[in-house]
């Protein structure tokens, strides 16, 4: 994540647009598979909170949640086949999150978490 900010255009909010949007996920390292998988996210606390997983890639995640959970938060993500992967937030906003896994997924790893994750996709109250 570091790697992307350094690689963005200096431009004000005003002057992003679709086309730079693009640019910014073309710069990612991984492509990112939507899952919409309910789960639970755990903080260095102890402290665990229902959030729906809304897509992944083998470097990190977006979740929706209730609360708000700080940018710099360490945090453990159950994930099928996988169990809990730690991740530190990277930013947060409205009730939604992304984290950097601390130590990329294997690809092995990856695919069999992600077929798992698709099977078990439900609906969820968030919306």
């Amino acid at each position: 994540m570091r790697q992307l900010v350094k690689n963005l255009p200096a431009e004000t909010d005003s002057e992003v647009t679709v086309d730079n949007e693009a640019r910014f996920v073309e710069q990612r390292r991984s492509r990112r598979d939507d899952v919409a998988l309910p789960t639970r996210m755990f903080t260095h606390e102890q402290r665990s909170s229902d959030v729906l997983l809304v897509n992944i890639s083998q470097h990190g995640f977006m979740v929706r949640e209730y609360g708000e959970t700080p940018k710099g938060t360490l945090v453990r993500l159950a994930l099928p086949r996988l169990g809990q992967v730690s991740a530190r937030v990277v930013w947060s906003l409205g009730g939604r999150l992304g984290a950097e896994f601390i130590k990329p997924i294997d690809e092995y790893a990856y695919t069999a978490m992600l077929n798992a994750a698709k099977a078990k996709r439900q609906r969820w109250p968030m919306g």
